[in-house]
């Protein structure tokens, strides 16, 4: 037996705001300015402005009960860009008989003993190096009937009804990527889901890297280099799906250079992907704990 273990280092990022505006039964304005000039929106090659010229009073201001951002950029100031990553916990693993995959969004286990509303949930049918996945979040249980507010990733391609004996439902809550001890020949997988919300009118990227090989002291495992992992040869990467993930289909490697993973062009509501990683070793593999340490990072698009 081998023991790999993969460590999984997630990035929350949160700053909210609340604004009030000016509406009637057609029409809301967002923001009202008098004013002398300006332009909405300039750009060049490498930069882009927004300015207002004129305006009187603005700032921040407080008092017991009130606060008040004076100015029509104001709101520009106040932007929201919110992160969750969460890593499937092997320990709440659980076999799973039917799953909706479209509305009303739910998956039925054989226990729900480990989830609760608002946790984050993995699905995978045909456990392997070859599965299919998605994710979403709880928003209610009756029975053993978990229901999630949607689906993200494989909702295509995976079966209503599994039969494989070989499908599972995780938590998704943790911090940490864990392969376990797992034997040559076999393969090996471990799911994360990432969460986007921000209110960037021009959207978002995430992007993963990692501080260098899976490796064990001088042993390492090599990694993916021709887009699948097959399972002929030792090697371990990851794959992304869902509708906002970028080079879906493909196996890639995690190394220390920045790799797209998930990106929109407007304003997001709890976009979500599900990543997949991915290990294969053989008999030639030197046994100990293997460990990498990945950042995802999340930038909004300007």
């Amino acid at each position: 037996m081998r023991k790999i273990l993969c460590a999984v280092l997630g990035v929350w990022f949160c700053f909210s705001t609340a604004a009030y505006a000016m509406t009637s039964t057609n029409y809301m304005v967002e923001f009202d300015s008098l004013n002398s000039g300006g332009t909405d929106w300039s750009s060049s090659t490498n930069y882009q402005m927004n300015d207002t010229l004129g305006e009187q009073a603005t700032g921040f201001s407080t008092s017991t009960n009130y606060t008040l951002h004076a100015g029509y950029r104001q709101s520009d100031e106040y932007s929201m860009l919110s992160f969750n990553v969460g890593a499937q916990e092997t320990s709440t693993k659980i076999a799973y008989t039917a799953i909706n995959l479209s509305s009303p969004y739910s998956v039925t286990v054989n226990s729900v003993a480990n989830y609760s509303t608002g946790s984050r949930i993995v699905v995978v049918e045909n456990l392997g190096l070859n599965q299919k996945l998605v994710v979403g979040r709880i928003i209610s249980i009756l029975g053993t009937v978990l229901t999630v507010d949607k689906w993200d990733g494989d909702t295509g391609t995976m079966s209503p009804a599994p039969a494989g004996g070989d499908d599972f439902a995780y938590r998704a809550e943790g911090t940490h990527v864990q392969f376990g001890s797992i034997s040559p020949a076999v393969g090996a997988t471990s799911e994360v889901q990432t969460e986007v919300t921000t209110n960037a009118s021009t959207g978002y990227t995430v992007q993963v890297y990692s501080d260098g090989y899976f490796d064990s002291g001088s042993h390492i495992i090599p990694n993916v280099n021709d887009g699948s992992i097959a399972g002929d040869a030792e090697e371990y990467g990851a794959s992304v799906t869902g509708l906002r993930s970028v080079g879906s289909g493909s196996d890639f490697a995690v190394t220390t250079t920045q790799t797209l993973i998930q990106t929109y062009s407007a304003p997001a509501t709890n976009d979500r992907i599900g990543m997949n990683y991915k290990l294969f070793i053989t008999y030639a593999t030197q046994p100990g704990s293997y460990t990498q340490n990945v950042t995802y990072l999340l930038t909004a698009n300007f």
